[in-house]
């Protein structure tokens, strides 16, 4: 397998789909159902390490661990926390011997700060697309009320695409002093 280089270790949707493009990559959903009562969790995170080993040995190169799901998750759902997730597939990989197989990603809703990306890298995670907090960033600036704010002059007039650069650039700086 050849080395597929990331300036970052945050992604946005538009580079976790080019790499989806460039190699073979597979999602693996950290959602259960909630129904599975108090020993859910368990047999989930015991699932979810079982389907990463099938999926590497399978010729999987990118291991994409996602608690995203078209049209959102419903109040039957539960997630496996991102970090128990990544943590759990990452040694169940080394215990396999699989782990220089695959590069782990975690596409998730539940990393927002420079602490979330910093442990989901410490815990195994080649990167990160915290998808929410740029749908958040998003929504914030099209809000009609952050609209009125920049054509008054009390924000800045930056331009989406900009906001979103913004938002990254403090991640990789938060996350970048962290691991320092």
């Amino acid at each position: 397998m050849r080395f597929l280089p990331l300036d970052s270790p945050v992604l946005n949707a538009a580079e976790l789909g080019e790499i989806r493009g460039l190699r073979n990559t597979v999602t693996a959903s950290t959602l259960y159902p909630i129904a599975a009562g108090p020993d859910g969790l368990k047999a989930a995170v015991k699932a979810l390490c079982d389907e990463a080993e099938r999926l590497v040995r399978g010729g999987a190169e990118v291991l994409v661990l996602s608690d995203f799901r078209d049209g959102g998750i419903t109040a039957d759902d539960a997630f496996i926390p991102p970090l128990l997730a990544t943590g759990a597939v990452h040694h169940h990989l080394i215990r396999a011997g699989l782990r220089l197989d695959a590069s782990i990603v975690v596409e998730t809703a539940q990393a927002w700060s420079t602490h979330h990306i910093a442990c989901l890298v410490g815990f195994g995670a080649s990167a990160v697309h915290p998808y929410l907090l740029f749908q958040s960033v998003k929504t914030l600036f099209e809000s009609d009320k952050r609209t009125k704010m920049r054509a008054s002059g009390q924000l800045n007039d930056v331009p989406l695409e900009q906001a979103m650069r913004n938002t990254r650039k403090a991640l990789e700086a938060g996350v970048l002093k962290i691991l320092s």
